[in-house]
């Protein structure tokens, strides 16, 4: 099993009894794999040795995307699958900060130049960023620095609107990660995100303790029941593309997504597979400051705006005639050359926010948006008031996303998943001109995962 310290400092023992002697100690937010829990304890590796800690205070991983990691090691080789044997990339040192996908059995999937890559999970510390609190870039430009101080060293820059998870605050600065690293913000630059309507997990640390005599610590927030994101049972990212695809996306949502199955019943393969053709199983780009994954779509923007503006849309952006999903095309202005912009999410929200300033809520509801990708004008469909009111619910949690995956399903929708008829769900949810290409896709997803995880129930 894989936790996290909920205790500000918790005692592991040698034996697993509140009498037995103390190893050492773990501190709040580390990441334990284990075994158990035998008789309320919960075996660990502790100092190339074995203690015991309190199961009760260790906390379920609900969402691996507020892991970081630190490497503990000298050097430490990165590859490019999880194998010894595998291709060698590069090397980390002792000290570096790694942004961490998944946990596979020895290993750790982790962002690297854009891409992904493994480390032998030994060689990291892993500690779950839990106190804190999702916040929104509020001024065009934002500085990153290294320390929290206004001429340290600079990082980079975030976007407005950019999405940011706070993990504290100093002296007018904002503790945040980026791009792995630990760094600061300006407070002022900064506006915390309500999300008295999402389900993200956060506890609150207790003081030093392993008695069995205290109460278990109740996974909650507002008061509501979390919906928990990792399931329980994390599958290696190997072998084919498909296969990586469905445990990587599988790993980091799957226990959503079964609970979400099991009240339609549906199998969860399809789900899955579902959100693996329509944005590889990701709702969030962590290469472009962790904004939504989207894709604007020039026709209907057309629709929504172009068809009353006519010149000034032509000015701007181009698509096929014959085939409006294809030839999407886009300039800043009328001196500018045609720029593609499909397949790069920075090139996307580009787009997205120049049509923004011609008309915002035209603009939104021309993009596909998330994991699921649902277009912004079913935002009535799946029980929004308004395209804004979707937008914020999308852009702020990935619980959002796939929630709209399945208040979008129609009773038909699910029962052609039901008969496995991928091809004719595929007519209904990207449109006939589309269905064959990615009905096969569907299709290779849901047999790759059958492959890797034939057991599961739902």
């Amino acid at each position: 099993m894989l936790g996290a310290v909920s205790a500000s400092i918790l005692n592991v023992r040698s034996m697993p009894a509140a009498s037995s002697s103390i190893l050492g100690q773990v501190s709040h937010g580390m990441v334990l794999k284990g075994n158990g829990p035998h008789k309320n304890w919960i075996q660990i590796n502790y100092k190339d040795t074995f203690g015991f800690v309190a199961a009760q205070y260790i906390q379920p991983l609900n969402d691996l995307s507020r892991l970081t990691g630190t490497v503990n090691t000298a050097r430490l080789n990165v590859r490019q699958s999880p194998t010894a044997s595998s291709k060698y990339l590069a090397t980390l040192h002792l000290g570096a900060s790694i942004k961490t996908l998944a946990i596979l059995d020895n290993w750790l999937e982790i962002e690297f130049n854009g891409s992904t890559a493994y480390v032998a999970s030994q060689y990291v510390d892993l500690v779950y960023v839990s106190k804190g609190y999702y916040a929104r870039v509020n001024t065009n430009l934002l500085n990153v620095r290294s320390a929290p101080e206004s001429h340290a060293n600079l990082f980079g820059q975030l976007s407005i609107d950019s999405k940011v998870w706070v993990e504290g605050a100093q002296q007018g600065w904002s503790q945040i990660r980026f791009n792995g690293n630990r760094a600061y913000v300006a407070n002022k630059y900064l506006t915390q995100i309500d999300l008295s309507q999402n389900n993200l997990t956060e506890f609150e640390p207790i003081t030093l303790a392993d008695s069995q005599d205290e109460p278990p610590i109740p996974i909650e927030e507002h008061g509501q029941q979390l919906s928990r994101l990792t399931p329980t049972s994390l599958l290696s990212v190997t072998g084919t593309s498909e296969q990586r695809n469905v445990a990587a996306t599988w790993n980091r949502w799957g226990a959503l997504l079964q609970n979400l199955c099991h009240k339609k019943h549906l199998d969860v393969s399809c789900a899955l597979a579902v959100l693996c053709v329509e944005s590889s199983g990701k709702g969030f780009e962590q290469n472009n400051g962790d904004k939504m994954i989207i894709r604007f779509e020039n026709h209907k923007f057309w629709k929504f705006w172009g068809k009353h503006n006519p010149q000034q849309f032509r000015q701007h952006f181009q698509y096929s005639n014959q085939k409006v999903w294809q030839g999407h095309k886009w300039r800043n202005d009328n001196d500018s050359e045609w720029q593609s912009f499909h397949g790069n999410q920075n090139s996307e929200w580009q787009v997205f926010q120049f049509a923004r300033q011609l008309n915002e809520d035209a603009a939104m509801l021309s993009i596909s948006m998330g994991a699921p990708q649902i277009m912004g004008f079913h935002f009535e469909r799946i029980g929004y008031q308004s395209i804004v009111e979707m937008f914020d619910a999308f852009s702020h949690s990935i619980q959002g996303q796939i929630n709209g995956l399945f208040d979008f399903f129609s009773p038909r929708m699910l029962q052609y998943l039901q008969d496995l008829d991928f091809e004719s769900f595929a007519g209904m949810y990207n449109g006939n001109g589309q269905k064959k290409i990615y009905g096969d896709k569907i299709q290779k997803h849901y047999a790759a995962f059958k492959k890797v995880m034939p057991n599961l129930t739902d």
